[in-house]
């Protein structure tokens, strides 16, 4: 019998409470609140107790959610009200009727279980496994993918006989029955149990004569939410639980079955009617209920369009929409970046003007691609909060310090100890930090040695690394409350008021080691560390880390947002195939098989369309005003783009040409950046009546809150700091640093100290190729005893360590590969040595005045002259275009120095006389290869330079140096002696 519900005959309907019912409910109609209302009636009216009503749902989030309401609703204190998960309810039905001495066992986290598989795949036969999974047996990828056939497993209440038998039909299966027999003995042995097992072993309990009635002796009535999420095993359960008195009330909306790669069944609310009759065996009885409290007609319009008016079996029929007004719009944009400012600007217009609290808009994707990165760092420009991409408590600020502990205790991680003395915990400056490093090497000590000498805390750090007892022994609680009481940093952060976000995630730390502890008493904070490195392990506890209170943008995935209700939905990034997402999700094991999900690939294409349609259903029904869908057609960053076959069905256009909007700017400023460029637009445009055009000039000078910002408030620009520091007591420099220095000291230390350069040019990766090819090849060749080597060498070696990646791949790189090909043998067709190689990159040092001076010669070779001591060539190898003149580099103070050092060098001296340093072109357009030669007579001059260079470096003195090469200087917006550079600093 179906019963249709309206807003006005709810009491009615939510009094008839015996029997088994299924209340179908469309999107904002209430069936939460219906199963509420009606745990209140029963609770107030028919005076049933609290305890005796089970509330069961499939998240932990739903689950809180009814239990909380429930209690507000009946505004009494210290009343139990029975609120589970299914997983929860089975483990309280092992816990109270299924425990022997040794209580119910632990359950294994993702990754204990996945760890439990590998061992066990890793100890198992290969003959025994079919041919293509011999080789993955000790494969951790082949170990996920065999615990999760094995979870999947239970959640069908498949056990290794039934898996037998569907395995006749499989000979890629034909191992796994006895594997899955084989872990679940070991699960028994180690006394522990798995999610799937879990759920099996609570059917087998109530399975058992009498056990059930014995079970649902302890409850009197049973609501279910969210019932078309559940799977055959929990379908089962309640099946077994609801016989003794057939009071059961389950509500759902197949139109929201979105988790079937979980293992929920579609066909649940279908059968529901028919599978849980009433004590007369008829059919239970269906409750539809008919209005939407959230959804305006503009937006379920929309969303039931997008399923392309396809009736689902079971489904509640035409739903009544809300009263309200609502809106649905489409854009397409023609980059990725310009589709995550444009939202960014959007939220915050809305968030100002309509005075909508962030925490009620959301930003959903289908997966948490790159695009989400963009989007937050839009969001962040505009001082937007939000959570980042994979935004984990184990990656907070305040949790990441208690990990770093365990990490360095345990590992003597030199990056965690940086990351410990210079964070929240210590605050220890750079040059501090040098100094304990500095220490730590000239007296070979440990890291307790050095810490005694710190103040505030570093005798108590050094305790904690000398003995990390609190952290591979004690249980995680424990150990964290050890780490806490032992610094005295945590215990003087709790009285900092700005450390409430802090101290809020520390409240979930210690809850998320509780549960730990919960599961697995032996679990140690090194263990947990462990777990959450290689999983997302507790990624987002019970206990939010984040202040309840705080205004945050929701930015998350269609599938997360289920059950959440927000004024503003944006769903960004709907291309084909990202949203909807067919691409093939075929497990190596064929795990889909073992479910109801069709089999044959058109028909499974088509299941996998429906249900992305339900996702956009489901998402496009949290809001309550107003729907935004957004795509990029094309962009650097994915190639062209095709907008998503949703998007016309949306906007209820025939045409994709149709159904997209272009983004249109507001013209009126929302915020005092906005004001400022709207004003700076309007006058460099000459578009503009002149009037308009003063008058905006004159709001920008004249004061006021449109002055011209100072440049220290731009993005990246900081106040302008010291320009000490940078160098450590008793540098090792070399001849190209002093080259670099005396170019010009300001470039120098942004580039070669403080790496803000631009990076490695091709050019450069060319010449580190030609160089490492050369190295090898001459190496080869003293070994041989040759004067050097061959150009087919050379060009084999090429092959051997070619990249085409640095090279920018496809047809540039194929470019850069000839030139190479090119510098070679020109080199070698043109050899300009006389001698025989003796050495290749060959170290060298020297001290000069107070300075150590180290450096690497390319090439050293030997030629012997008749009765005359051998003459030693130094070679240095340039491939650049172009030569310096003959007069530069007779006074060059690389192959100068490389002349002092190598005639101070004992194992050079020992080869002859240091005769000649040269620098070979092979790359110039001259005929042969190009030779520049060092002036011995300059060697005093190249001494007077490097000590200039030192004392120059060693006092840090960074005044720049203009000369003819600054319109090409990387660093010259920094540079203080041109305008632009003058304009990055204050002060």
């Amino acid at each position: 019998m179906e019963v249709r519900v309206d807003p006005g005959d709810w009491p009615e309907a939510i009094a008839r409470a015996s029997g088994p019912q299924l209340v179908v409910a469309g999107p904002g109609t209430g069936k939460t609140e219906f199963l509420v209302r009606r745990a209140l009636h029963l609770i107030d009216e028919e005076r049933v107790g609290p305890e005796r009503i089970l509330l069961l749902s499939f998240s932990r989030r739903g689950a809180a959610d009814l239990r909380t309401r429930v209690t507000e609703g009946l505004g009494r204190s210290l009343t139990r009200v029975s609120a589970f998960t299914f997983h929860g309810l089975a483990h309280r039905l092992l816990e109270a009727h299924d425990a022997d001495d040794r209580g119910v066992p632990p359950l294994l986290t993702g990754p204990e279980q996945v760890a439990l598989v590998h061992e066990l795949l890793a100890s198992e036969d290969p003959d025994s496994w079919p041919l293509p999974y011999r080789g993955l047996l000790t494969s951790q990828t082949f170990a996920n993918e065999v615990a999760d056939f094995i979870l999947r497993c239970g959640e069908q209440l498949i056990d290794p006989e039934a898996l037998a038998v569907r395995a006749t039909e499989r000979a890629d299966w034909r191992r796994l029955p006895a594997f899955l027999g084989h872990y679940q003995t070991a699960l028994e042995a180690a006394h522990r149990l798995d999610y799937g097992s879990l759920q099996t072993r609570a059917v087998s309990l109530l399975s058992q004569p009498g056990a059930a009635g014995r079970v649902a002796a302890e409850y009197d009535y049973i609501l279910v939410d969210e019932y078309q999420d559940t799977t055959l095993a929990q379908a089962r359960i309640l099946e077994l639980l609801y016989r003794e008195h057939r009071n059961l009330t389950a509500a759902g909306d197949p139109y929201q079955s979105i988790y079937s790669f979980r293992g929920a069944r579609l066909g649940n609310i279908e059968a529901f009617p028919t599978a849980f009759p009433d004590a007369a065996g008829d059919p239970a009885r269906r409750i539809v209920l008919t209005t939407s409290f959230r959804v305006p007609a503009e937006i379920l319009d929309a969303a039931v369009r997008v399923t392309a008016g396809g009736r689902l079996p079971g489904a509640a029929g035409p739903v009544t929409p809300a009263a309200t007004r609502g809106s649905v719009e489409t854009y397409a944009f023609d980059q990725q970046t310009h589709e995550a400012e444009w939202i960014a600007a959007t939220l915050e217009r809305i968030h100002l003007r309509e005075h909508t609290p962030y925490r009620r808009m959301a930003v959903l994707v289908r997966s948490k691609n790159p695009f989400l990165s963009e989007l937050s760092r839009s969001l962040d420009r505009r001082g937007i909060p939000h959570d980042p991409p994979d935004a984990r408590l184990v990656d907070h600020p305040a949790v990441r310090v208690v990990l770093d502990c365990v990490t360095a205790a345990t590992h003597e991680s030199e990056a965690a100890m940086r990351r410990l003395l210079l964070g929240p915990l210590f605050r220890l400056p750079l040059s501090a930090m040098r100094e304990l490093r500095r220490r730590r090497s000239a007296e070979d000590a440990g890291w307790p040695d050095v810490l005694r000498s710190l103040e505030g805390g570093g005798s108590a750090l050094a305790g904690l690394l000398e003995d990390p007892s609190w952290a591979i022994e004690m249980p995680a609680a424990d150990g964290f409350w050890h780490l806490w009481s032992t610094l005295p940093a945590f215990a003087e952060s709790v009285t900092n008021d700005r450390s409430r976000a802090d101290r809020i995630a520390w409240s979930s730390l210690a809850q998320v080691l509780t549960r730990l502890g919960e599961r697995d008493p032996q679990a140690t904070l090194a263990d947990y560390v462990a777990l959450s490195i290689t999983e997302d392990f507790e990624a987002t506890p019970l206990l939010e880390f984040h202040a309840p209170s705080d205004d945050r943008l929701v930015l998350t995935t269609l599938h997360q947002a289920k059950g959440l209700e927000f004024d503003v939905v944006v769903i960004a990034d709907a291309r084909e195939g990202v949203f909807p997402d067919l691409r093939a999700r075929e497990s190596l094991l064929g795990t889909r098989h073992l479910t109801e999900i069709p089999t044959p690939p058109t028909e499974y294409i088509r299941f996998r369309l429906q249900e992305e349609m339900r996702l956009a259903y489901t998402a496009m029904t949290r809001a309550t005003r107003r729907v935004i869908w957004t795509c990029t057609t094309v962009g650097f960053e994915d190639g062209r783009g095709v907008p998503s076959r949703f998007l016309p069905l949306v906007a209820g256009a025939d045409r994709m040409e149709d159904a997209l909007s272009d983004p249109v700017s507001d013209p009126v400023p929302a915020t005092p950046l906005e004001a400022e460029a709207w004003l700076r637009r309007t006058i460099r445009d000459p578009a503009h009546p002149g009037a308009l055009r003063r008058a905006a000039l004159g709001a920008l000078v004249t004061g006021g809150p449109w002055r011209p910002r100072a440049p220290i408030t731009y993005a990246g620009v900081l106040a302008r700091g010291p320009d000490t520091g940078l160098i450590p007591p008793d540098p090792v420099l070399s001849p190209s640093q002093a080259d670099a220095y005396l170019d010009c000291p300001r470039h120098y230390v942004l580039g070669r100290r403080l790496h803000i350069d631009v990076g490695r040019s091709v050019y450069q990766e060319l010449g580190n190729l030609i160089h490492r090819v050369l190295e090898m090849v001459e190496q080869q060749a003293s070994e041989r005893g040759d004067p050097h080597g061959t150009l087919e060498d050379a060009l084999a070696t090429l092959t051997d360590h070619w990249d085409p990646v640095p090279f920018g791949d496809g047809p540039w790189a194929a470019a850069w590969r000839r030139r190479a090909e090119r510098l070679l043998t020109r080199l070698y067709s043109a050899w300009p040595g006389t001698g025989r190689v003796i050495r290749v990159e060959h170290e060298v040092t020297a001290l000069i005045g107070d300075t150590t001076w180290r450096g690497r010669i390319d090439r050293i070779e030997v030629e012997e002259r008749d009765g005359a001591t051998p003459l030693v060539r130094i070679v240095d190898y340039k491939t650049s275009g172009s030569a310096p003149s003959v007069a530069e580099v007779a006074a060059s103070v690389q192959l100068g120095f490389y002349s002092m050092a190598a005639a101070t060098d004992p194992e050079i001296a020992a080869l002859g006389e240091v005769g000649a340093a040269e620098f070979w072109y092979p790359g110039t357009r001259a005929k042969g290869i190009t030779v520049r030669t060092f002036d011995p007579a300059h060697l005093n001059e190249v001494s007077d330079l490097l000590a200039a260079a030192a004392a120059g470096i060693t006092g840090e003195d960074w005044r720049p140096r203009p000369g003819p090469r600054c319109d090409r200087c990387p660093v010259r917006s920094t540079c203080p002696e041109w305008p632009d550079g003058r304009e990055a600093y204050c002060g």
